[in-house]
């Protein structure tokens, strides 16, 4: 597949590595027709990896990208464009849709009230879940994805129990889930899991992936090498100077 340049706010939250795993889990439940909605969205990064994996498949997809932080919103509708990318810039829980969703992905912000918020106020709102409770999220989801639609979103592995029942009380049940660990001798630092609304399967439980070998950031496992061969994606970091001219050219537009 094609390299996909995503262009990043140097000062703000960053897609990483969970963000491609979690595209990467998702790809094998997408297919031709359906339209996505990527929650969250940042620079849009999960939402442009599925549109490009749905034209892979010879399919044509419409997608959404909701993110309410206004320069982040920005940078998702440049990064977006080539994939036709629609991007509304709301709180997710202020988001009402003229239709429903085949396909909805996200990468919630996760971090408990136990953990130190920083300076940054745009981090922040990235990585803490009071700014979008887990509760909130499930029942607005529940309204806006269609019956026979699908869920992948990933959470701190920590935070299953709360997140896996925060879905199940919405009226979507998990049907897949896959842990995942930084070393075979480490726990699970992060769950993905698929949900359906109209789904009355058992839970599978994938193998767990592994991503990397040794404490070496660089010594990535064969899974992990595969995840990024997939990805093929380049971050391009911009300063809060150059997306103000590109604020400006999007408003003369």
């Amino acid at each position: 597949m094609a390299c996909v340049d995503i262009y990043q706010l140097e000062n703000a939250y960053c897609y990483n590595t969970d963000s491609l795993i979690l595209a990467h889990f998702a790809k094998v439940f997408l297919k031709k027709h359906f339209n996505v909605l990527d929650i969250g969205a940042g620079s849009g990064i999960l939402g442009i990896l599925c549109a490009r994996e749905i034209s892979s498949l010879g399919g044509k997809t419409e997608i959404y990208l909701v993110e309410k932080d206004e320069a982040m919103s920005i940078l998702a509708q440049k990064n977006s464009a080539p994939f036709g990318g629609v991007v509304h810039c709301v709180d997710f829980l202020d988001f009402k849709p003229e239709h429903k969703f085949d396909f909805i992905i996200s990468n919630p912000p996760f971090y408990t009230k136990g953990a130190l918020l920083g300076d940054n106020e745009r981090k922040n709102m990235a990585r803490f879940q009071h700014f979008l409770p887990p509760q909130a999220l499930m029942q607005h989801i529940k309204r806006i994805l269609k019956p026979n639609g699908t869920l992948c979103m990933c959470y701190d592995a920590r935070l299953c129990a709360e997140i896996f029942y925060e879905t199940q009380k919405n009226g979507l049940h998990i049907n897949v889930a896959q842990f995942v660990h930084s070393l075979k001798n480490r726990e699970a630092n992060l769950v993905l899991f698929r949900a359906q609304i109209q789904s009355k399967s058992p839970l599978r439980v994938l193998p767990p992936l592994f991503t990397h070998l040794s404490p070496s950031q660089s010594d990535n496992t064969d899974e992990l090498k595969a995840i990024y061969a997939w990805a093929q994606t380049r971050s391009i970091k911009i300063t809060q100077e150059a997306l103000e001219l590109l604020k400006d050219s999007k408003s003369r537009v």
